[in-house]
């Protein structure tokens, strides 16, 4: 949407100001079209936060925009001559934010015709468990009462039954219609505009969002192959008095890295010591490949400064839109007043589909199922990898959940490997669209869940084709981080 020109002497909150004064004047930003959030435009211009500010400051000292609560900054149009008859249309008139460039690359990408995606959030479609789902649903509705409301902190045995998974009181339960819903009425019943919080980097882009738009200051954690780094967090816990501390421990989206045991007792520890809350989001927990699941930061937290966030989503299906929140009974029933006015409830219907298929054993029968597919997926990408990718390129080897994150010798970058292996028919999401960095930029996500086996090898050899025609363009610096190839355990 702007340029800026760091060569220049115009101060850069100026640049963006001109820029977005001659579109509105121009009407190329017509009335009641919604500007980007300041954070997210600075992240992606690059800048400091504060230059959006005073760029939007000044286009508000004329007349141009104006901030309305909930919905961020919208233009008014240039300013009308006195004794004017047109009539201002409604704000909701305007075009709405077009979509991000990036997913609309992605996008476009996987439209065609024999494209290979790497870059979908979801499993695919023959790994749900539509046949028991289905024959649950018409048993479930054999009560026409199913189709009513049900109560306002979630279906009472769903919750004993999350409680007894858990080791805890279903008092300590609350049903959600998804995580992103947890995560926004945490952000709006625990945080003040102007709190800090801390969150792992890279991180889930719809986390970055939700902070943002609760008007939080986000401190990046670093995540290496251990997962979060706990070294350097007691001292940005003193410099910076964090609300919370966001972490996605197990199978993290998007490096696909698991908390070590002994990094989760010691982020308990620093927790205590701070009086800093957690908020575990644990999406992929039950997907694991080997042994018995990871401990969650929860199961090793006595004093309560863990919030659980779980899902239906990753496991079983999206389409249920239930998630739960784990957490100390004053937490929960704060947040069930405040989702009163949000989605009120989750549907009836889903919660009574899903208490059943954990009673009848059912989640226990198809993740008996799905946890090989989905490692026979995660085998067959890490055997194209080594088989296809040249020298510099490395990877992490998950031990669970959907993904494999790569990384690129320099001076590649992800972005411009995109545009490559568009050309090839493959998309994956690159790192930096998760944040930051030198690790974001050169950096990603592939998605194992969601092709079909049969496709993996053809796409990764596709993708890696892409990597050698850029390799060949470009002298690789002989760092260290170049010379590193294959897994990275």
């Amino acid at each position: 949407m702007f340029k800026l020109d760091r060569t220049s002497a115009t101060p850069l909150y100026r640049q963006l100001y001109a820029q977005a004064k001659e579109r509105i004047l121009s009407g190329a930003l017509p009335p009641g079209t919604r500007l980007p959030p300041e954070r997210t435009l600075a992240r992606r211009l690059g800048v400091n936060r504060t230059t959006v500010v005073n760029a939007y400051r000044e286009l508000a000292a004329e007349g141009l925009v104006e901030g309305r609560v909930g919905h961020g900054t919208v233009v008014l149009g240039p300013p009308e001559p006195r004794g004017a008859d047109a009539v201002r249309p409604m704000p909701w008139a305007g075009p709405t934010e077009a979509e991000e460039p990036l997913v609309a690359d992605i996008n476009a990408i996987i439209r065609r015709p024999g494209a290979i995606s790497f870059a979908h959030g979801e499993m695919s479609p023959e790994l749900y468990p539509a046949e028991a789902v289905a024959h649950l649903m018409q048993q479930v509705l054999q009560d026409p009462a199913a189709l009513g409301y049900g109560p306002i902190a979630g279906l009472m045995p769903l919750r004993q039954a999350i409680a007894d998974a858990m080791g805890v009181t279903a008092d300590q339960v609350l049903i959600l219609a998804g995580s992103q819903i947890a995560l926004y009425l945490i952000s709006r019943v625990l945080l003040q505009p102007g709190d800090t919080v801390l969150v792992e980097m890279p991180s889930y882009i719809n986390t970055l969002g939700i902070f943002d738009s609760a008007g939080v200051r986000v401190v990046p954690v670093p995540v290496d192959q251990h997962g979060l780094v706990v070294d350097g967090l007691d001292e940005l816990m003193l410099r910076y008095q964090p609300k919370l501390l966001f972490t996605l421990p197990t199978f993290h989206n998007p490096l696909g890295v698991t908390l070590t045991p002994e990094r989760r007792r010691r982020l308990i520890q620093l927790a205590a010591r701070h009086q800093v809350g957690i908020v575990e989001d644990d999406p992929y927990g039950p997907l694991h490949f080997t042994g018995q699941p990871v401990p969650t930061l929860k199961s090793l937290d006595p004093g309560g400064y863990v919030i659980y966030i779980s899902s239906a989503s990753k496991a079983v299906s999206p389409a249920l839109r239930l998630a739960w929140i784990v957490a100390a009974p004053p937490v929960v029933e704060r947040i069930a007043r405040a989702r009163g006015s949000l989605d009120f409830r989750a549907a009836l219907l889903n919660q009574r589909v899903m208490e059943a298929f954990l009673r009848e054993g059912l989640l226990a029968e198809h993740l008996g199922r799905l946890r090989p597919a989905l490692k026979e997926r995660r085998d067959l990408m890490l055997e194209a990898l080594q088989r296809y990718m040249p020298d510099g390129v490395s990877w992490y080897v998950p031990e669970g959940g959907y993904h494999i994150w790569c990384r690129l010798p320099r001076p590649l970058t992800a972005r411009r490997l995109l545009t490559e292996a568009g050309r090839e028919g493959v998309a994956f999401v690159p790192g930096d669209f998760y944040g930051a960095g030198q690790m974001a930029r050169r950096g990603l996500r592939l998605n194992f869940s969601y092709p079909r086996p049969e496709e993996i090898g053809p796409g990764i050899a596709r993708l890696a084709r892409a990597v050698e025609r850029l390799l060949r363009e470009e002298a690789v610096d002989g760092g260290e981080e170049a010379s590193i190839s294959g897994p990275v355990v």
